[in-house]
């Protein structure tokens, strides 16, 4: 990196008409929280026996996780093929995941019948390795500890630029000593996704018929670690580009753009597979005139239009298009994954499932408090590559570092 490709805290005031916005949504999520844990899950959610999740686990862990993919996929072509000109991407997609997983687990814990027994998952012995859901529980958390692990380098390098004797000292010490052990962290960072993002597919193999089979698929695994690859790409386009139009954060058009050819790959592979195991194993017949066949044609869809952007010229060189063309993506991805653990999850007779206001609330309280940590670390600490000092409303006032507030 250049020296202009360094990352810094973008400053201004930490409590913005926008941050007091999203803390307020989370304060009422927080309220429904509060009332579930007090009285049960049956008060706050429409789970049954039937539907034993409700969206907290397809939006908030499948879909959420999917999102935060974006610092695997950057830590794949940065880290494991070299391509350090995607170094730039690493720490705001690092921030980002972080946030998304955390807010992952805490929804599992939220959604948990019993959620007092958890802390047995950190007692080994205890452990039933007999359930499906243990590694994904084990690697989920066990990531979520790895990624605010590369987060620190932020927080150290902000201390070592501070006026404080004790920050600065810290920050120098520790720095240089977490470098050292980064190689190992990166391997786990890498190892640790790849394991639980198929896991999540893998867990529905053994739903059997009560998934539809257009969806229900050896490949489940395949399909859920591509599809998360492709919206974390997605993801940190998104991100970029909102960053640099609120806060003028550097934003390389032509990176972005041999980025998501890699994605188009990634969004066609998926589609061949996709196709390919329907008409192997004779599931055409399931495509007709009913809602399945819509879910499934508007999935492909999703997948197919942005592929083919991606290979535009026009598209490759126009921010606005390639946005698009990554909100596009990161729907995609979320389409599948909700799909295939709730539209089209189907349990015996007589079991229906429609979100309450509550699970609803709760799901956009996360959202809301995820989108406020990510505003006040960037704010606090170096985590964005900014273009210039004089940067928009969104983060008012000149540069600084976390020491010099």
């Amino acid at each position: 990196m250049s020296d202009h490709d360094h990352p810094r805290a973008i400053g201004g005031k930490p409590f913005d008409p926008l941050m007091k916005t999203l803390l307020a949504i989370f304060g009422v999520s927080a309220v429904v929280m509060v009332y579930r844990f007090f009285t049960g899950v049956g008060p706050v959610s429409n789970m049954t026996d039937g539907f034993t999740w409700g969206i907290w686990e397809p939006v908030n862990v499948v879909v959420f996780t999917g999102i935060g993919a974006g610092a695997y996929g950057v830590a794949l072509l940065c880290y494991l093929l070299n391509k350090g000109k995607y170094h730039v991407l690493v720490r705001p997609a690092v921030l980002l995941g972080a946030i998304c997983y955390t807010l992952g687990a805490s929804s599992i814990v939220i959604a948990l019948g019993r959620y007092w027994n958890s802390y047995w998952l950190a007692v080994p012995t205890m452990w039933n390795l007999s359930s499906a859901l243990l590694e994904v529980a084990v690697c989920v958390l066990s990531y979520v500890a790895v990624l605010w692990i590369e987060v620190l380098p932020s927080v150290l390098d902000g201390a070592a630029q501070s006026k404080s004797s004790a920050w600065s000292q810290l920050g120098r010490t520790w720095g240089p000593l977490l470098a050292k052990a980064m190689p190992y962290i990166i391997a786990l960072a890498i190892l640790l996704p790849t394991m639980h993002q198929s896991s999540l597919g893998g867990l529905l193999l053994i739903a059997g018929p009560k998934v539809h089979p257009l969806w229900h698929t050896a490949l489940l695994p395949t399909l859920f670690l591509i599809s998360c690859l492709s919206m974390g790409y997605g993801a940190v386009v998104v991100l970029t580009t909102i960053l640099n139009l609120t806060w003028k954060a550097k934003h390389d058009q032509r990176l972005f753009a041999e980025m998501s050819k890699v994605n188009a790959g990634l969004l066609l592979l998926y589609v061949v597979l996709r196709l390919g195991d329907i008409a192997i194993h004779g599931k055409l017949a399931y495509l007709g005139f009913n809602g399945y066949t819509l879910l499934f044609v508007v999935e492909i869809a999703l997948f197919l239009v942005p592929a083919f952007m991606f290979f535009s010229p026009r598209v490759q060189q126009n921010k606005g298009r390639l946005f698009g063309a990554a909100l596009l993506t990161v729907a995609a991805g979320a389409s599948y994954r909700v799909d295939t653990y709730l539209s089209v999850y189907r349990p015996a007779p007589g079991w229906d499932y429609f979100p309450s206001f509550g699970e609803i609330i709760v799901t956009i309280g996360m959202a809301a408090i995820g989108m406020a940590i990510f505003i006040f670390i960037s704010r606090m600490f170096p985590v964005v590559v900014v273009e210039t000092r004089d940067h928009s409303h969104a983060g008012s006032g000149r540069v600084l570092t976390a020491g010099s507030r």
